[in-house]
């Protein structure tokens, strides 16, 4: 983005949050580029410094997810930040949100507490003991009565997950060679025959370093809560080992033990498919990052083929 265009979103979203806080006095300062939002602080005189999330696309159409809906996502967030709140995991508190009835004029945004935290690229031994307890704590919370879109499911677990993976399959045979789809329906049904029905544990999907507030080597808070949904646990375990981080440090904060793990194999590789085969569409689409869809692609081959081979 050019540095007029940039002052130009700048201005019209301090703009909006002066309006909505009726406080004039504000100021919106560029923090981090995400994928689908924009991530800036927001300096309030009499008040601490905060963070605003504001969509890049407030609508968008995706091959591999359908629909995603910025506002939606919002709610869905603001939801999971409350619950995580309640049962005592640190995530920042949301302070207040806005969804656009323009997209012209002004972008959805919400509005979260800031929370000091140092740069952190890897996670010590230390923290990934932290993050496997706090992975615990938040898959032993089973929300009720949450009926917000993109957590509740319109079918059984089984054939839910099964369609994502398969859609975000076909999604990359754009970019990779991948089995007929009948015969890769085939091969998750097996992997997954022997999972959970109907499971109620949340899920937060991308606990890594980047969405972590790491401070004096402690996990000070768990970020970015787009992608949470209530599901089966060892959904989560597979995407935390796509991204190199089910060490044992964080076996042992989960209290999980790696035989044990082993004799899940074949779904941890299925359940897997819903990181690799996304990344490998992402990398080339909204990021262009030459070698993570290197590593994806080889990743989803190795991963496809072992569930080809039954082990």
């Amino acid at each position: 983005m050019s540095s007029q265009a940039s002052a130009t979103r700048l201005q019209r979203l301090r703009g909006s949050l002066a309006q909505r806080l009726d406080e004039q006095a504000i100021e919106v300062e560029a923090y981090r580029d995400g994928i689908d939002s924009w991530v800036d602080l927001v300096r309030r005189p009499r008040f601490p410094l905060a963070v605003v999330r504001s969509a890049k696309v407030e609508r968008r159409m995706t091959r591999y997810d359908g629909l995603v809906d910025f506002a939606v996502v919002m709610e869905k967030e603001i939801a999971v930040a409350r619950v995580l709140g309640e049962a005592g995991v640190p995530t920042p508190a949301v302070l207040t949100w806005h969804r656009t009835a323009d997209p012209e004029t002004e972008p959805s945004w919400m509005l979260v507490e800031y929370v000091p935290h140092e740069g952190v690229e890897r996670l010590s031994r230390d923290c990934q003991v932290e993050l496997g307890a706090l992975a615990r704590r938040i898959h032993a919370i089973e929300p009720s009565g949450l009926d917000v879109p993109g957590l509740a499911r319109d079918r059984p677990w089984p054939d839910w997950i099964r369609q994502r993976i398969l859609t975000r399959l076909a999604a990359a045979r754009r970019y990779m060679a991948i089995p007929a789809a009948a015969e890769v329906e085939r091969m998750l049904g097996a992997a997954l025959a022997d999972g959970p029905r109907e499971p109620r544990s949340l899920l937060h999907l991308d606990l890594r370093a980047p969405n972590l507030a790491i401070r004096t080597n402690r996990i000070a808070g768990v970020l970015d809560l787009a992608n949470a949904i209530v599901g089966d646990p060892y959904l989560e375990l597979a995407r935390i080992r796509g991204c190199g981080l089910l060490t044992p440090g964080f076996l042992e904060g989960y209290g999980e033990d790696s035989m044990r793990l082993e004799r899940y194999g074949r779904t941890l590789d299925a359940y897997e498919l819903d990181l690799t085969a996304l990344l490998v569409v992402v990398s080339r689409e909204e990021m262009d990052d030459d070698r993570l869809h290197r590593e994806m692609v080889q990743r989803t081959a190795m991963l496809l083929e072992r569930l080809a081979s039954g082990h």
